[in-house]
């Protein structure tokens, strides 16, 4: 019997690397999640966030993103095995998107927690009252939207 193989360590981030690049490009959801911690991380360096306030941010958008990625992966498994509407494939689907929004709901109260304080608003106010940060904002924003919701990126 012959040894298997072993894969470098290399090969396994480049195939993770792939992973969340397929889920990026096909998910719309992951779009709009990452696009999402865009801004969060945005307002968070604007308004000074501590370092521990950061590392909840991050430790929230991870999972969320995390959550994301495995969901793609159950439902692109459940598809690959089960061809026809199968209504227990669909339960396993909605629990997979459950914990997805779970995970969601939680990161934004997270977020709200760290975020939601007079340094915000007045940088917002201070976007708000400068032209060129406004149009600059005004534009990152398009950008988005058209990255998440217009551009088709590869769907398998």
């Amino acid at each position: 019997m012959r040894p298997e193989k072993r894969r470098s360590l290399l090969h396994s981030f480049r195939d993770a690397a792939r992973g969340v690049w397929l889920c990026l490009c096909s998910e719309r959801n992951m779009r709009i999640h990452l696009t999402a911690c865009g801004y969060v991380l945005f307002f968070a360096f604007k308004i000074g966030v501590s370092g521990g306030e950061l590392a909840c941010l991050l430790l929230s958008m991870g999972l969320v993103t995390g959550a994301e990625t495995m969901n793609t992966a159950v439902e692109k498994l459940c598809d690959h095995v089960c061809k026809e509407q199968n209504p227990g494939i669909g339960r396993v689907k909605d629990l997979a998107a459950g914990a997805v929004l779970l995970c969601a709901i939680f990161a934004a109260l997270v977020g709200g927690a760290v975020l939601l304080r007079p340094e915000l608003w007045a940088a917002i106010l201070d976007i708000a009252g400068t032209g060129w940060k406004l149009g600059a904002f005004g534009g990152s924003v398009a950008a988005s939207f058209v990255l998440v919701f217009v551009v088709p990126l590869k769907r398998e």
